[in-house]
Order: C-alpha cells, then sequence, then structure tokens
C-alpha cells in the first residue's frame, strides 16, 4: 500500500512540473511594449461586390509603439493613430478600432511571436457586405 501511495505521489508532482511549463507564445505587457517597425498590414475594403483585400508592405519610419498606458501609436505612411489596447490573455489582445467591432465590443486579436518579430491577427469574419478583418506583421 504504501508503495502504491508513494507512486501516485511521485506521479503527481512529475505531472504538476511538466503542466506548468511555459511555452514560447506566452506574452505579457512588458514583451510588447516599445516600437516595433510595420512589416505588412493586411485588412479589406468596400463593401459588397468591391470587397477586396488590401495588402499594405511596411516603409521606413512606419511603427506602431505599444506603451505601458494602454495604448499603442501607429505610422503607417501618412496616417497617424491612436488606439487603445488591453491584453486578456496569453495569447489575445483586443485594440480599439484594429479589426471586427460587434455590437460596440472590439473582437480579440491572437497575438504570436517568432524569431523575427511579431503577428497580431483579428479574427476574419465573411458577411453578406463582404470579408472584414486584419492581420499585423511586425519586427524590431
Amino acid at each position: 500500500m504504501k508503495i502504491i501511495r508513494t507512486l501516485i505521489i511521485i506521479a503527481g508532482l512529475t505531472l504538476g512540473l511538466y503542466a506548468c511549463k511555459k511555452d514560447g507564445t506566452n506574452f505579457n505587457t512588458s514583451s510588447l511594449v516599445g516600437k516595433w517597425n510595420v512589416v505588412s498590414d493586411s485588412t479589406f475594403a468596400g463593401v459588397g461586390s468591391t470587397n477586396h483585400p488590401v495588402d499594405y508592405h511596411g516603409q521606413p519610419g512606419d511603427y506602431f509603439d505599444f506603451r505601458t498606458d494602454g495604448h499603442v501609436y501607429t505610422k503607417e505612411g501618412t496616417v497617424l493613430d491612436t488606439l487603445s489596447y488591453n491584453i486578456v490573455s496569453n495569447t489575445g489582445i483586443i485594440i480599439q478600432s484594429f479589426g471586427i467591432t460587434l455590437n460596440g465590443v472590439p473582437e480579440t486579436s491572437n497575438v504570436t511571436f517568432n524569431a523575427h518579430g511579431a503577428v497580431i491577427d483579428a479574427p476574419t469574419i465573411f458577411t453578406p457586405g463582404g470579408a472584414f478583418g486584419r492581420k499585423v506583421t511586425l519586427s524590431r
């Protein structure tokens, strides 16, 4: 009986050690804060039969600048914008006016990090009026 109890305790401790392992996709405010260069920004424009994808390729000087106060300042070409953001999970971020807003609530975008930077991917939604969504690729 003592052997079974010992084996159960060892198995529980082993499971606990492996279950708490972090992977590289988790992020927090400190991993996002700072100025990021825009590599690309893909979205959709138009409604109905004129709906089409639009791909913007970042130019020198374009950026997304995430601040600790919950604001992100963006520059793409001559267009400047200030948005608010909130990290909602290990891979989720809500950026006001970034992607689709349904019933006054912005959708949660997915953030992934890789060796070259980060990708913020708002859900793509297909409606009778066309497709709507956004995907921004950033680098440091």
